[in-house]
C-alpha cells in the first residue's frame, strides 16, 4: 500500500531520499549531507513543504514545494518530485503532485506560476509535465570533461598575458588570507554576475547571509577548488568546483566574469585552474550545465566537455 505523508526529519529518512534520487541522478544527486544543509539554512519565513511515498515501509519518492528566496515574483512555486525508476508509471509520481497541488490551492498565496525541471532523455517524466500542463521554457545542456586527459600546455600563454596585466588567480583560502573584505567582494561578484545568468525568472537579489550559507557554506563547496580572479586586488571573477555524488566525479558550480573584463580569456583561465586543481588531486571527471544559448557552452566545449544530457526547465501558468 502507498502512503503519502509529511517528511519526517532524521537519519535514515534523508538516507532514504538520497538513495532514491541517487537512482535518478547518479552522477549529481545531492548528498545527504547537502540535503540537512539545505534543510537548516532555509530562512523560518520562506514557504517549504516536503512529502515522501512509502510503499510497503520503503519509501520510493519524494515531493516538495517551496519559494526559494530569489523568487520576486510572490505566486511563483517550485515543485521536486522524484520518483524512484522501479516504481515509475505506477501513480507515485501522481499521488505526490496531487498532494503538492491540495497545498497550494489551500495555502495563504495562490499560484501564479509552476515550475519543475526533468532531464530530456527522462522520457515518463517529460510526459508527466506535458500532461499537467507545463511548457518548457528553457534548456540547459550537461557536459562532462575526462579530466586525465585534458592537457593545460597550449594555456600557458594565456596565463602569461593575464599576469603581465595584472591579474591573479588564486584560491579562496588565499583570498581569505589576503583580504578581511573576501566575502563582501565575492557576494559583490556574484549579485552582479547573476545578472547575466538566463533563468526561467526574474531573479530577486539575495542577503549576504544566504549567500555565505548556500555557497561558501556548502558542504560539498571544494574551497581550494574555488578560483577567484584579482585585479590590482579587486574580485572581477571566479570558479567554483563542487563534489559529485560519486567518488572522482566533481560538478561546476557557477564560473563567470565581471562585465567590463570579458572577452579576455579570464573566463577560460579560471577553468583551465579549476581543472587543474581536479587533476591534481585524482579527479576523473567534471560536470556542468549552461542554458544552451549561453556563451560559456562553446567555451565549455572548447575546453574538451563533452554533450553527454540535457535538462529542461518547465512552467505552468495559473
Amino acid at each position: 500500500m502507498l502512503i503519502i505523508r509529511p517528511f519526517q526529519p532524521g537519519d535514515a529518512e534523508y538516507e532514504a531520499m538520497h538513495l532514491v534520487e541517487a537512482a535518478v541522478y547518479p552522477e549529481n544527486a545531492s548528498s545527504v549531507a547537502e540535503m540537512k544543509h539545505g534543510d537548516a539554512i532555509r530562512p523560518p519565513d520562506q514557504f517549504f513543504q516536503r512529502w515522501v511515498a512509502v510503499e510497503d515501509g520503503r519509501l520510493v519518492a519524494f515531493g516538495s514545494v517551496s519559494q526559494p528566496p530569489q523568487y520576486s515574483e510572490p505566486g511563483r512555486f517550485r515543485i521536486h518530485i522524484i520518483v524512484h525508476p522501479e516504481v515509475e508509471s505506477r501513480g507515485v509520481g501522481t499521488a505526490v503532485y496531487d498532494q503538492i497541488w491540495q497545498t497550494l490551492q489551500n495555502g495563504p498565496v495562490q499560484p501564479t506560476a509552476l515550475e519543475a525541471a526533468c532531464y530530456e532523455h527522462h522520457k515518463q517524466a517529460l510526459r508527466f509535465l506535458q500532461k499537467r500542463g507545463f511548457q518548457q521554457v528553457m534548456r540547459w545542456v550537461i557536459t562532462r570533461l575526462d579530466v586525465p586527459a585534458f592537457d593545460a600546455a597550449p594555456y600557458e600563454a594565456l596565463f602569461t598575458i593575464l599576469a603581465a596585466q595584472g591579474i591573479d588567480i588564486i584560491t579562496l583560502p588565499q583570498l581569505q588570507q589576503l583580504d578581511p573584505q573576501w566575502l563582501e567582494k565575492l557576494y559583490n561578484l556574484s549579485t552582479q554576475l547573476m545578472q547575466d545568468v538566463p533563468l526561467p525568472y526574474t531573479a530577486k537579489e539575495v542577503t549576504l547571509d544566504h549567500f555565505r550559507q548556500r555557497f561558501v557554506e556548502k558542504p560539498n563547496t571544494l574551497h581550494d577548488g574555488w578560483m577567484v580572479a584579482l585585479d590590482k586586488g579587486e574580485v572581477i571573477g571566479d570558479s567554483t568546483l563542487e563534489r559529485g555524488s560519486k567518488p572522482g566525479i566533481l560538478s561546476t558550480g557557477f564560473t563567470g566574469v565581471l562585465r567590463a573584463y570579458r572577452q579576455r580569456g579570464l573566463a577560460t583561465a579560471l577553468k583551465v585552474r579549476a581543472i587543474e586543481y581536479a587533476k591534481t588531486n585524482g579527479y576523473q571527471a567534471i560536470r556542468t550545465g549552461n542554458e544552451e544559448n549561453n556563451p560559456m557552452l562553446a567555451l565549455n566545449k572548447k575546453l574538451g566537455f563533452k554533450e553527454v544530457a540535457a535538462r529542461l526547465a518547465f512552467e505552468k501558468r495559473l
